[in-house]
């Protein structure tokens, strides 16, 4: 990867917050900009027309909800419609733990699906149209620092705590970063955006943050830097050693073969 401008990006999350604010500083250099959001068109049209008078990218939108993993292998299918390449790959998409436990369409932990889950399976189905100068970011959280992900327990039915079923759904994010580095041939990596004033945030911890701008420009700077090595996880911008469980590689093996058990039935399904 290096910073030239990159052709063709997907940016998942892009209606609101961080991922809102980085495809408006994509507008101005991607060519392509692939937007995914929760809601139709018609809802974010104020925001797509904005993104259009920004900057000289073609703006397209998908909607899918990740609360169904069939949305996600339908927003690829989409993606690969629209584009042959996909020079830059910004897994964003993520949202807060519930307040009480509760299961996705396809009944997994609604968290571990939307921030995690999908994300994995969004790659791997996208990774075919990523070259390898192409880079895939996962928008991870320091929270992760922080926790541990229960591979016995991978749905929280034992005792669930809304923060920390949302930080261990990026300790997997930032874990999955690691592992592919060395299985695939774009780069990959995985950014904390720094502490940013959103409603996920505000949902979770009574803290103050930062503005949105802050965050999208350390998603957009960790897509498009070339001195970030693969497999790296990024504190805003530097580069920072990630939780103790992400580096054991014993645990990034386990956990890619539950991922696989899980995604199985998504992986490979026919368009």
């Amino acid at each position: 990867m290096t910073n030239q401008d990159p052709a063709t990006v997907v940016l998942t999350g892009a209606t609101s917050g961080i991922g809102a604010a980085a495809a408006q500083l994509l507008a101005g250099s991607a060519r392509r900009l692939i937007l995914h959001g929760p809601e139709p068109a018609a809802a974010v049209r104020p925001l797509l027309d904005r993104l259009r008078s920004a900057g000289r990218a073609e703006i397209v939108y998908a909607p899918a909800d990740f609360d169904r993993l069939d949305d996600v292998v339908a927003l690829a299918d989409h993606v690969a419609g629209t584009t042959d390449q996909v020079d830059v790959l910004i897994n964003n998409a993520g949202r807060p733990g519930a307040p009480q436990r509760r299961c996705s369409d396809d009944g997994y932990e609604a968290t571990l699906q939307t921030n995690y889950l999908a994300a994995v399976l969004l790659t791997e189905r996208l990774l075919p149209l990523v070259p390898e100068t192409g880079r895939v970011v996962h928008v991870a959280s320091a929270t992760h620092l922080s926790a541990t992900f229960d591979l016995d327990d991978p749905q929280l039915r034992r005792r669930y705590e809304p923060a920390a079923a949302y930080a261990r759904s990026k300790l997997a994010l930032v874990a999955h970063a690691v592992r592919e580095a060395a299985h695939i041939r774009p780069g990959i990596v995985s950014v904390h955006p720094g502490v940013v004033a959103t409603s996920l945030l505000h949902a979770m911890f009574a803290v103050r943050g930062e503005p949105a701008s802050h965050g999208g420009s350390n998603v957009v700077a960790a897509a498009l830097r070339a001195d970030v090595p693969s497999g790296a996880y990024l504190d805003e911008r530097q580069v920072a050693e990630p939780a103790g469980q992400v580096r054991d590689a014993t645990f990034r093996e386990d956990l890619h073969r539950l991922t696989t058990k899980l995604l199985g039935p998504w992986l490979h399904r026919a368009s």
